[in-house]
């Protein structure tokens, strides 16, 4: 069948890179706002849980910020109390500590509720994506198929989906609780001393400077990398499924070479964009600590300048601080840096995931399969088909079948022959309407299939594809794929009409054997004679054949042809197949060439012509 091209498609790379998160190389959505504004929408069927989860962050970090000061509170306490300089009571400090247990359980309940609903909603969010995914998936039409790759389509149903829904349940709730740490923080900083925490405010910059720096140059290394580790994964794909003709051309060495040169670049981005990577925390380590030096110089120069403990000063620009609010003060100046320049990597990894859901709504936003208006069904067939005035193009500029007209009457075998494509499987393909005509029409009975369903229209019609396709699962689930109501003991003796029943009872465990995920505990040819069967198990009224004995031996190929004459009794029947020997029978012929069917009759009509059918015959046997 000739297939529109398919556009240029290079295999995804692994992401990031496998760095930390955020700072490896970030893929970026196409159009931020408008994917933004449509994420943002998706988010509402988790609207309630992810209000709760902000409240409950936002009580969780409060209680977490409000602590240290009750620990700075007991610190001072207890340096009062030891030194016997204030009229200080033990039971103060105990209040304090049981005060700091107590908010540091709460915080922990409060956290954990917080952590359930977000991994919950997350949750829901995928599933809800999937779902929507796989019902439009169906919806599709199979030219979709015909210009994506496989991969891409089941990357963006797996990984993309993962990746969002990792991203709501650690990034959504980090984003909120850097947010809200930074807010809280800085008010409970400002309660303390407003001179102290502008120095803070101050140092800031340092800390954003050598963020930004860092992750610069470790994106342009991580980007390299996720490209170069899809170029290794795509060579050794290549080579070791095709590692028979390798071998035959005794290539190792070349595949050697050319690995070891892929394998050297991934090296050498690897290195350099996990340097890079390694050095963020120690910088940001660096310039927190700095701050730490920096806050603890200016307090003990207050102090040493006799500036009293708990002291009066300008109002709220007051230089007094008492001993334990100091070391609570710095506990704050750490709290306060981590969590903007985590705000950085956030971002970074909220744009992978808003460029995941784009790739997701490109998907979903795919035009569907036309409707029509239903308007008939398909009931009691006696299988009188024709085609009038057809005309298809996989894409408007390149038509294929041209103005195509022919009459089948009930009950015939109709042979579909040509050269490589020329258009033999499209007009099959036309008849289940698994593409729609560009104009003119199919009838069956006389109906237009354009007015029936098409389950309706393919539940009349049994087909059988040159490409065998088992899923993995028992011979007798295989079977009754298309119909499974019907008796064991019918299916048994449609199964040995078609001669498979013989080579499934020789199998250990007959019609219970269970078929592989890739079907190699069978031989082609008998998962060609099950796929068959099947078909026959179905019970159509109309049957088509695509190549069904290309990959069958000779002897079994006899004994399909006399099984399938058997079956097709009272059934309107296409076959399509290169060997001419198999469809010499036929009651028509139908010649197809550069999309137009150039002759029709049966097998003596169009020898006796001496056309492009007899040229086609003679060719394979003369």
């Amino acid at each position: 069948m000739a297939q529109p091209a398919r556009p240029p498609m290079g295999r995804r790379g692994p992401g990031s890179g496998g760095g930390p998160p955020g700072i490896g190389g970030v893929e970026k959505p196409k159009d931020f706002k408008g994917t933004l504004k449509h994420f943002l929408k998706e988010l509402s069927i988790i609207k309630i849980p992810l209000i709760l989860t902000i409240i409950f962050s936002a009580i969780a970090i409060t209680l977490s910020v409000i602590s240290p000061k009750i620990m700075g509170k007991a610190l001072t306490e207890i340096g009062l109390y030891v030194t016997g300089t204030e009229n200080t009571k033990f039971t103060a400090i105990i209040t304090c500590l049981v005060t700091m247990a107590i908010l540091y359980a709460l915080h922990y309940v409060f956290s954990m509720i917080s952590q359930v609903l977000m991994g919950k909603s997350s949750v829901k969010v995928s599933f809800n994506l999937r779902k929507k995914l796989k019902e439009k998936l169906n919806r599709l039409p199979l030219n979709y198929y015909d210009t994506r790759e496989t991969g891409d389509i089941l990357s963006v149903f797996v990984n993309d989906v993962d990746n969002i829904q990792q991203s709501l349940q650690q990034t959504l709730n980090q984003l909120i609780n850097c947010v809200i740490t930074v807010v809280g923080v800085l008010i409970m900083m400002l309660t303390i001393n407003v001179w102290l925490t502008l120095i803070v405010v101050c140092l800031l910059p340092l800390a954003l400077f050598l963020t930004k720096t860092v992750m610069k140059h470790s994106q342009k290394y991580f980007t390299r990398q996720a490209k170069d580790m899809g170029a290794v994964n795509g060579h050794i794909e290549e080579i070791y499924t095709n590692q028979k003709t390798v071998k035959a051309y005794a290539n190792e060495d070349i595949a050697i070479k050319e690995f070891e040169t892929l394998n050297n670049q991934l090296y050498e981005s690897s290195f350099k964009s996990h340097f890079y990577a390694g050095l963020l925390m120690p910088l940001i380590n660096f310039a927190t600590n700095f701050g730490y030096v920096v806050l603890s110089l200016v307090s003990c120069i207050f102090i040493l300048n006799g500036i009293p403990m708990g002291g009066k000063g300008f109002g709220i620009f007051e230089f007094a601080l008492e001993l334990g609010y100091l070391v609570t003060f710095l506990e704050y100046s750490q709290q306060f840096t981590r969590p903007i320049t985590q705000l950085a990597q956030v971002f970074n990894v909220f744009q992978t995931t808003l460029a995941a859901y784009e790739r997701v709504g490109e998907i979903l936003n795919n035009e569907e399969e036309l409707v029509y208006e239903i308007t008939n069904r398909l009931e009691n067939i006696k299988g009188d088909v024709e085609f009038k005035n057809l005309t298809f193009g996989y894409t408007p500029d390149k038509i294929l079948l041209t103005d195509v007209n022919c009459k089948i009457d009930s009950g015939q075998m109709v042979a579909i022959v040509g050269p490589t494509g020329a258009g033999k499987t499209t007009i099959v393909n036309l008849i289940m309407r698994f593409y729609e005509l560009n104009s003119g029409s199919i009838t069956i009975d006389g109906i237009d299939t354009k007015t029936v369903s098409r389950s309706d229209l393919r539940q009349k019609v049994g087909m059988v594809l040159q490409d065998t396709w088992l899923f993995g699962g028992t011979i007798k689930a295989n079977l009754k794929y298309g119909n499974p109501n019907i008796s064991d003991e019918e299916m048994i003796n449609i199964c040995k009409s078609v001669h498979a029943h013989h080579f499934i009872t020789t199998l250990e465990n007959g019609y219970d054997t269970i078929i592989n995920e890739n079907g190699t505990n069978i031989s082609q040819g008998q998962k060609q004679l099950l796929t068959i069967a099947r078909a026959l198990i179905a019970k159509p009224d109309l049957i088509i054949l695509d190549e069904a004995t290309s990959n069958i031996d000779t002897r079994t190929e006899i004994l399909i042809q006399k099984a399938m004459k058997v079956a097709m009794q009272n059934r309107t029947s296409f076959v399509i197949a290169h060997r001419l020997s198999t469809i010499v029978g036929a009651d028509k012929i139908l010649v197809v060439n550069n999309g137009d069917i150039i002759e029709q009759g049966n097998h003596n009509e169009l020898m006796k012509q001496k056309g492009f059918y007899y040229n086609l015959y003679n060719s394979q046997f003369n």
